[in-house]
């Protein structure tokens, strides 16, 4: 199992949290080699907050509480490199751009290993083995990720079906007679549109799963089951969504593979069978 990335994790959801949590986030940011020799007093007062508010942070977190915090930021201490997100700037060099490109999404994908778990990877499998249909829903770049997440499904043999239009998606989740998944997907968790869709899917007994960062948001607290990502730290440049694609599209790679695993020689037969139709059609 994946150690988390606790100073990476603080870092990624800093600007999400409430005001007093944020100034335990900065405090820590700042200097964790200092927070492990800190009670939980003594952070909050440092950090201009309060002890309940750390605890409040460290439940935030998914930790049972500070000592855990303490150990895992000192873990964390003892191997640290100089990693991390960074911006590209002007009149800078071909090969300088690739490596910062590629650091950043080495770090967004190692953030996120440490944050999937495998209770929700395999409560998402089950919503996915009981559906007769799936309707996979996403605005912008979040509807390349529903795209991809439908091409898989349907190449080893589930009823996958991605629109763009969320009135058309609507009259699909409505008018279903069947037993029905709904996947939302939204890297901020908040996108008025697939809140609204899972919603109607609620209501009309969809299964609901959210694939969304980490953190308390919208999407995740109306889904069933949710996939959860690190907030990428998405840097000045981001006409592409570069890093909140990468780790969307990473977390589909982990949900597909570990429900292939589970089912492999009947998606292995399926795959192969839809790469020979499309040969034959080819030729």
């Amino acid at each position: 199992m994946a150690e988390t990335n606790i100073i990476g994790l603080i870092k990624s959801i800093k600007e999400s949290l409430p005001k007093a949590e944020k100034k335990i986030a900065q405090a820590i940011i700042d200097a964790p080699e200092d927070t492990i020799y800190l009670s939980a007093k003594q952070l909050g007062e440092k950090a201009g907050a309060s002890a309940p508010t750390v605890v409040r942070f460290c439940r935030r977190l998914d930790i049972d509480g500070f000592t855990q915090l303490k150990l895992m930021i000192s873990s964390e201490l003892s191997k640290l490199t100089d990693s991390g997100y960074s911006d590209i700037s002007e009149d800078e060099n071909f090969y300088e751009i690739k490596e910062k490109l590629l650091g950043n999404a080495h770090q967004s994908l190692v953030d996120t290993t440490s944050l999937i778990k495998e209770e929700e990877v395999n409560a998402s499998i089950q919503q996915i083995e009981e559906a007769d249909v799936i309707y996979v829903y996403g605005v912008g770049s979040s509807h390349l990720v529903a795209e991809n997440f439908a091409q898989k499904w349907r190449r080893i043999g589930k009823i996958a079906i991605v629109e763009k239009d969320a009135h058309v998606m609507i009259t699909l989740i409505t008018g279903n007679q069947q037993k029905a998944l709904f996947v939302g997907i939204s890297n901020s968790g908040e996108t008025k549109e697939v809140i609204k869709l899972i919603q109607l899917a609620n209501k009309a007994g969809c299964q609901t799963m959210a694939i969304t960062q980490f953190g308390k948001n919208s999407l995740s607290e109306e889904a069933d089951v949710t996939i959860r990502h690190v907030r990428a730290n998405e840097q000045l440049y981001r006409s592409a969504a570069t890093a909140s694609l990468h780790v969307q599209f990473y977390a589909v790679d982990i949900l597909f593979h570990t429900y292939a695993s589970k089912h492999y020689e009947d998606a292995i037969d399926r795959i192969l069978l839809s790469r020979k139709a499309i040969k034959d059609y080819n030729d």
